[in-house]
Formats: structure tokens, C-alpha cells, sequence
């Protein structure tokens, strides 16, 4: 396995981060949380030969090892086993100092997207006045902007992830109630009706999933995408930013950017590409799009 260096592992300690990819191999990746380790992928490699190799590397005694076999669909994933030591349950990890909720051992994703630190970094340091985030999972980007001092829209189909994205807020010392709405409903049919009510936002999140259904309606990427965009750009104040994010395994950074470009038809503004953790080498692609002047 590829793993990161001792000196990766002293920065991410040192920035307020014990939850990140820790190594990756041929067949999968192993994940770090907290005082747990999540093995994804193929047949997960032995108890001792791991708690040996992170001893060595790190002087670090994990309480615990998961393992989960990857399927193609999302909702058929199924839930790690433990492998061996404590079962997690729900826990308390950190990212660059902020605190998140996660159930190490769920599904398809333990509560926060570890591909996407980089881009959180990015919206801490945004400086943003009113943010929306649009499937907003567990609400790890209002979180980053609402400790800044943003005022928050938070829009899920999912009433669950919301009311985890509450507590995220709440675990961070931000009271939800103060400035900060959360919406349960279907972005696709919130944007127009944000866009008819004439409301700006100075940043704006888009991270959808490939596929998934809300409200009886069916949500795909390659299709429903672009007509979010333009209506996000719609939204958006002059100078603000709007950072579109996808893990569709058809496309990559330049694909995102080509369809950004054609849905906001020439109209004047910047883009640059999202990032990834230095530590992960595949996951999900982004850009961000300035809005001119």
C-alpha cells in the first residue's frame, strides 16, 4: 500500500485533523477516523500486519478495524463489519479544527466526504455573507462557512441528514436557529422558486449526487445538471462563487468545467478548478466559478 508520510500525518495532527485517507492500494483505501480505521475495497488486508505498520509509522494504536466491500450503486452499499477492537458507533472526528458527527461503520458514507477537505478549507477561508448548499448531505460545507459568520441555506430531500447537519452546527458551538434555514425539499424545485423570490447568495455549493430520487422525481447528472447551474449562476451575487462538485466516474475536471461553461452561456466570469486532499489521488472532481463584476 501507498501510505502518507509520518510528516503528512504530523501536518493533518498539527491543522486540527484526525479524520483523512491514510493509505491507498491497487484494490481499495484505508481511511482514518478518528481512532478507527476503514478498510474500502477489495478483501481487507490482516488486523496484525495493519496494527503493526501504523505502530511503526505513526506511534498510533487504532481502538478498532472496519472493513466494507465497494459495490457499484449506492444504495446497495452495506455496512462495514468490524474486523476487530471496539465498535465506533458514532463518534466525533475533526478536520482542520472544525467537529463533525460520523458513523464510521454506515453505508454508503460515514457522514463526511473525506475527498473534500480541501474544497471545506476553501470555504472557511471564502469569507462568504449568505450561502446556500445545495444537497447538502450532513451539511459539512454550512458548517465551514456558518463558522465564519455566513448566513446559511441548507437544502437535502433526506430530513435525516439535515437533522445531522443541525447537530454538526450545534457541535461547533453555532446555534442553527440563528441565521441558518434548513430546507427538505428537492433542490431542483427549490432553485427556481429561490430565483422567482429574487434571493442572492455571494456563494453558493453544488454537490449532487449521480443519480438519486426525491418527492417521486428522479435526479441525473449528466442530464439535470447543467440546467442547475444556470439557474445557481442566476443566484449568485456579482463576485460571488459557485462551486459545482461531482463524483461522476465519466467525467473529470475538464469535462465539469466544459459543461459549466456551455450552461452559463458566455456570461462573464472566472473558473478555476476545485481540489482534493494532497492524499487522495481519485475522488471527486470540482470547479469554481467567479461571477464577474
Amino acid at each position: 500500500m501507498d501510505w502518507i508520510s509520518p510528516e503528512h500525518w504530523a501536518r493533518l495532527a498539527e491543522e486540527g485533523t484526525d479524520a483523512h485517507r491514510l493509505a491507498t492500494a491497487t484494490d481499495g483505501w484505508l481511511d482514518r477516523y478518528a481512532d478507527w480505521l476503514l478498510w474500502s475495497g477489495g478483501r481487507p488486508p490482516q488486523v496484525e500486519g495493519l496494527r503493526e505498520e501504523v505502530l511503526r509509522r505513526y506511534g498510533f494504536a487504532p481502538r478498532g478495524y472496519l472493513g466494507r466491500q465497494l459495490v457499484k450503486k449506492a444504495t446497495d452499499q452495506k455496512p462495514a463489519m468490524l474486523l476487530a477492537g471496539e465498535d465506533p458507533g458514532e463518534i466525533v472526528v475533526r478536520e482542520s479544527g472544525m467537529a463533525y458527527l460520523v458513523e464510521p461503520a454506515a453505508g454508503y458514507s460515514s457522514g463526511l466526504f473525506l475527498d473534500q477537505r480541501a474544497n471545506r478549507r476553501w470555504v472557511s477561508g471564502f469569507g462568504a455573507k449568505r450561502m446556500l448548499n445545495l444537497f447538502a448531505y450532513t451539511c459539512s460545507f454550512t458548517v465551514c462557512a456558518a463558522a465564519a459568520g455566513a448566513e446559511t441555506c441548507s437544502v437535502d430531500s433526506a430530513k435525516s441528514v439535515l437533522g445531522r447537519g443541525r447537530e454538526n452546527l450545534e457541535a461547533n458551538g453555532i446555534d442553527p436557529a440563528d441565521g441558518h434555514r434548513f430546507l427538505v425539499d428537492d433542490a431542483t424545485k427549490v432553485v427556481p422558486r429561490l430565483v422567482k423570490r429574487g434571493e442572492k447568495f455571494d456563494l453558493i455549493v453544488l454537490d449532487p449526487p449521480t443519480f438519486g430520487r426525491a418527492g417521486g422525481s428522479v435526479f441525473r447528472i449528466e442530464k439535470n445538471l447543467p440546467d442547475l447551474v444556470s439557474q445557481c449562476f442566476e443566484l449568485m451575487e456579482p463576485g460571488g462563487c459557485l462551486l459545482v462538485s461531482c463524483n461522476y466516474s465519466e467525467w473529470g475536471e475538464r469535462d465539469l468545467q466544459n459543461l459549466c461553461r456551455e450552461a452559463i452561456d458566455g456570461a462573464p466570469c472566472s473558473m478555476e478548478k476545485g481540489e482534493r486532499p494532497p492524499e487522495i489521488s481519485r475522488g471527486a472532481v470540482s470547479c469554481r466559478i467567479r461571477k464577474e463584476r
